[in-house]
């Protein structure tokens, strides 16, 4: 079992009063940047799918930069400060959280192909029954053949990922993010989008609103740039089991009112992907609800680029792309959409990733309005972005907008 003997360490580690090596003790630790094998992606049989050696090596960095949040417990002096009934009790929850993410983590590791597999192999070495793509009744992942690129240090790691599985597939945010946001979204969209509508939802992460919107009548496609949420969404969406248990906040070092707050419990996923595509009545024939292309998005979806077609929508939602220039962003998104095309989007629209100055939402929808674009729909969503405030230390209270757009002229 993959990672077997370094859990043994940690397990020997977190022994009441062993103060050595108490820091290595989770899966989900702080932020690493993903770094793609460089092997080329054509000799893979699904270039956009992480393999285990690549999900393991991910797992050894968090392993090794979680010792800089827990560094302090190690300390004789700390541990004699807290005494032996609670530092057995911080120890015992350390040990119990590492433990659950760890077998989160070891069944996709069982679900991912073998890193021997590629396109020989599949006529090859009887490796066929291996190597072939795994069922996905829920979402087909279809490779453009473009370049896959890894996105921000914030979308590269497991802890970026437990969060958004926390935000999207965990019963905590039922009333919050999926009703409160994505609900109200639906509502909204409704109204202007006839069913069978095709809509595209770039950033679209672990694929809860597009199955969502799915689930509506529409005919979705969905995109993400980051190989490590493509590689969950695919697992998570087509073939998890219900109700896997992890903690989410494990990783989490900050002042916390008590353990309960850091070692959140939390079960994923809370629902069927399948019953969320199809809430709206069963969907005719063999066909996945959603259709997912991996790639990055300017890449993928520019005029001449591999996934460039008309959509009757598009649907932004806290979308984050690396572009440089604000105008070959919005040119992207506008391009999209003929007249009487839609352009919803919820939350803020960051462009310019490392730039710490950001258009205002009023300026944006100026922006909108020059190139053509009346809107429709306008309102402010008041929301915690993760846990019901008041209920758990991580929160994150903030005002996103909700809005619908249509293409009334060209430019």
């Amino acid at each position: 079992m993959v990672g077997t003997a370094s859990f043994k360490k940690v397990a020997h580690f977190l022994r009441p009063w062993h103060w050595g090596s108490i820091a290595v003790i989770s899966l989900s630790a702080a932020c690493v940047l993903l770094r793609r094998n460089p092997k080329p992606m054509s000799a893979r049989v699904e270039g956009w799918r992480l393999s285990r050696s690549e999900l393991r090596e991910v797992l050894k960095k968090y392993e090794k930069l979680v010792a800089k949040d827990a560094r302090a417990l190690q300390h004789s002096s700390t541990a004699r400060l807290l005494g032996a009934e609670r530092y057995q009790r911080r120890t015992a929850a350390m040990r119990h959280a590492a433990e659950t993410n760890q077998r989160l983590v070891e069944q996709l590791l069982d679900d991912l192909p073998d890193d021997s597999c590629d396109r020989t192999a599949l006529v090859s070495e009887n490796r066929s029954e291996v190597c072939t793509p795994p069922a996905r009744p829920v979402a087909e992942f279809r490779s453009l053949g473009n370049s896959l690129a890894t996105v921000s240090r914030a979308y590269g790691t497991l802890q970026s990922v437990f969060a958004h599985l926390m935000r999207d597939w965990s019963g905590i945010s039922e009333q919050t993010v999926i009703s409160n946001q994505y609900g109200q979204l639906l509502e909204e969209v409704k109204p202007h989008l006839p069913r069978g509508s095709h809509v595209l939802v770039p950033g679209a992460g672990l694929g809860r609103l597009a199955l969502m919107l799915a689930g509506e009548g529409f005919q979705v496609e969905a995109n993400d740039a980051s190989a490590l949420f493509m590689t969950f969404a695919d697992y998570i969406l087509n073939r998890a089991p219900l109700a896997t248990p992890f903690f989410p906040l494990a990783h989490a070092f900050w002042e916390n009112w008590g353990l309960e707050q850091q070692y959140t419990e939390l079960t994923v996923p809370n629902v069927s992907p399948r019953s969320v595509a199809n809430s709206s009545g069963p969907v005719e024939g063999s066909q996945a609800p959603v259709v997912v292309v991996p790639g990055d998005f300017l890449r993928t979806y520019q005029t001449g680029g591999p996934g460039f077609r008309q959509f009757d929508a598009v649907v932004t939602c806290f979308f984050i792309d690396m572009s440089k220039d604000v105008e070959e962003l919005f040119g992207v998104l506008d391009s999209l959409l003929d007249v009487g095309g839609l352009w919803v989007n919820l939350g803020p629209l960051n462009w310019k990733k490392d730039s710490k100055l950001k258009l205002t939402w009023e300026e944006i929808v100026a922006i909108w309005q020059l190139k053509g674009y009346e809107f429709l729909a306008q309102k402010r969503v008041d929301t915690d972005y993760h846990i019901p405030r008041g209920k758990k230390m991580y929160t994150e209270s903030r005002t996103v907008s909700l809005s619908v757009a249509v293409k009334r002229s060209k430019q």
